[in-house]
This record gives C-alpha cells, structure tokens and sequence, in this order.
C-alpha cells in the first residue's frame, strides 16, 4: 500500500469516526430536549390520569398521532409515565388499530434506543437509569446461557419488565440484528392485546351507560 492510500483510508477513518459522533450527539440532544418537555408536561399535570393524558394528546389535533409516538419512545428510556397510559389513549383517541401503531412505533424504536444506549454507555449508564433493586433483580439473568429465550418471553409476554430488559440486553453478547429481530416481530402482539383489551373496554363501557 502506497503512502497516498494510506492517508485516504485515514481521511476517510476520520470522517466515518466524525459522523457517528454526530449522529450519537443528535440522538443524546433529541432525548435530553424529550425528556425536559416530558417533565414539564408531567409537572403540569398532564400525566396524572389517562383522563388528563388523553387531553393531552388530543390538544396537538392532528399531530397527537405523533405525539404519543414521541411519549411512548421516550418512556421506555425515560419512565415518567406508565405504558399502560399510552395504550389506553391511544385506543381512545385514534381507534385500537389507530393506538396499536403509534404504539408498536414508539415502543419499538424506544426499545432499541434503550438497547443501543446501554450497549454505547454500558453498565453505569443502566445504573443511572434503572432502579438499583430492579437492576439487581434481573441482571442475573444476563449472566445465563438461556438470557436469550429469557428476552424473548418477556418481550412476548404482557406485563413483563421489557424496558428493563432492553437495557440489559445492551450489556450482552446479544447481536443488534438479532435484537431488533425480537422487537419487531414480537413486540406487537402484547401491544395488540392491549389496544383491543382498551377498545372494548371503552366500547362495553358505552353500552352499559346507553342502556343503564
């Protein structure tokens, strides 16, 4: 290799190096400016009840679709307000097919940025993050040859500690592609059972007080 390639390969090293770092300080910006609306929604009263929640959510008008992609991506990273919420509003404001996506959307990508965050920043960084009791709870499980089948029952599975598990799978040997794989195909059926659970309730809910 001559002297010229090697300071191409180097220039080109350098800039690969620079984008990722850009792209890191973006996704850290983007969560810092979520997190401190969050807050101050929070702070407002906003997250009190599903009631105030859905309010909320449906001040933005048309943009509420988003919106509650927004909550629900940056609670799994940042737990101010129990999922549970977020899926009853959801089936409330835009219907159980209309909550289930924004849903399994924002889910989905929380869920890998808490995985890619935990992989990125380690151990600590989970710490910071998660309670010491949970922390302490479930990081055994990392530790063991079945982990894999472990995340996968709990992804599957309804009332499962997920978040939690997604910034534990970020301190394994888990692949990226591998977990993403997990997500995507079986994140949606808990998030389905859910948003038709919410629907009909609301639904059984309206007749009881139409004939009542």
């Amino acid at each position: 290799m001559t002297g010229s390639d090697t300071t191409i390969d180097t220039v080109k090293q350098k800039k690969g190096i620079s984008w990722q770092k850009v792209c890191q300080y973006a996704i850290l910006a983007f969560l810092l400016l979520l997190s401190a609306i969050l807050v101050k929604s929070f702070l407002d009263g906003h997250f009190n009840s599903i009631e105030s929640f859905q309010e909320y959510i449906g001040s933005f008008g048309m943009f509420g679709p988003l919106i509650l992609i927004l909550v629900q991506l940056s609670q799994v990273v940042l737990p101010i307000l129990p999922s549970v919420v977020g899926y009853a509003a959801g089936a409330v404001l835009f219907g159980w097919a209309g909550g289930f996506l924004c849903n399994y959307i924002g889910i989905s990508i929380g869920s890998l940025l808490a995985f890619y965050l935990a992989r990125r920043y380690g151990a600590s960084f989970v710490r910071r993050h998660v309670s010491p009791a949970a922390y302490d709870k479930y990081y055994h499980w990392t530790q063991k040859k079945g982990f894999l089948w472990f995340l996968i029952l709990t992804i599957f599975l309804p009332v499962a500690p997920d978040d939690l598990i997604c910034f534990l799978a970020g301190l394994t040997a888990i692949s990226a592609k591998k977990f993403t794989i997990i997500i995507l195909t079986l994140k949606p059926w808990c998030l389905l059972l859910y948003s038709l659970f919410f629907a009909n309730l609301i639904q059984w809910d309206f007749i009881q007080n139409l004939i009542g």
